[in-house]
Parts: structure tokens; C-alpha cells; sequence
């Protein structure tokens, strides 16, 4: 049976109630000693951002956060890139794009440290 790419564990409700949990969810998830990188973003359809962008350098895409307000997931993906912006991939927070319709997911990708030998 192969791996789950793509994990669901998000959060819903305001992005002012559920930041201090995101915020713990991407500390468990990225801890130095077994993520090599990570990366926020926004998405509406998580497993075909995952295939499209992501799926040749990064290993997993955890689902943190879901909402029909693009405005609550884009001040939540602000939030979390300023916090992480010494250690996550992101250059900016948020990229602008199109995300068509809701609902809208807001994810972190991992590459993980690989195991030599």
C-alpha cells in the first residue's frame, strides 16, 4: 500500500481563533531534526497542487486549515510565513494566484532529512 501524500488535520473557524493551533501544528510537523524544508501555501484542491507543484522535491503536504473566506486563509498564510520566515522555503507571503472556488486550503509541504546508507 503506498504512503499518503496528502494528509488532512485542519482547523476551521476564524483565522484570529485557530492561529496559536496552526502555528503548533507546523511546529510538530517541521522539527529540525527530521524536516530538511518546508513551505506554507494556499491551494482549493490540495492533492492536485501537491502533484502539479510539489510532488518531485517535497515528500508530504499537511492540510492545516480550511475556509470559504480566501481573506481569513490568505491573513492566516501572512501570519504563519512571518513567523517562519527565517526557516521556511517561502520568498513572499502570498502568492496572488488564482484560487478558484472554495472552499480554499491552507497547507505546509515537508521534504524530509533523508536517511544515508
Amino acid at each position: 500500500m503506498e504512503e499518503e501524500k496528502v494528509i488532512y488535520n485542519y482547523f476551521t473557524g476564524r483565522h484570529s481563533e485557530v492561529v496559536s493551533d496552526v502555528l503548533r501544528s507546523i511546529g510538530a510537523y517541521t522539527r529540525e531534526d527530521r524536516v530538511r524544508s518546508f513551505k506554507i501555501g494556499i491551494t482549493n484542491d490540495p492533492q492536485r497542487r501537491f502533484q502539479e507543484e510539489y510532488a518531485s522535491y517535497y515528500d508530504k503536504m499537511i492540510v492545516l486549515y480550511r475556509s470559504s473566506s480566501i481573506n481569513s486563509v490568505s491573513t492566516l498564510e501572512d501570519e504563519l510565513v512571518e513567523h517562519s520566515s527565517e526557516l521556511a522555503d517561502n520568498i513572499i507571503a502570498g502568492g496572488g494566484g488564482n484560487y478558484g472556488a472554495p472552499p480554499y486550503f491552507l497547507y505546509v509541504v515537508i521534504r524530509f532529512w533523508r536517511q544515508r546508507g
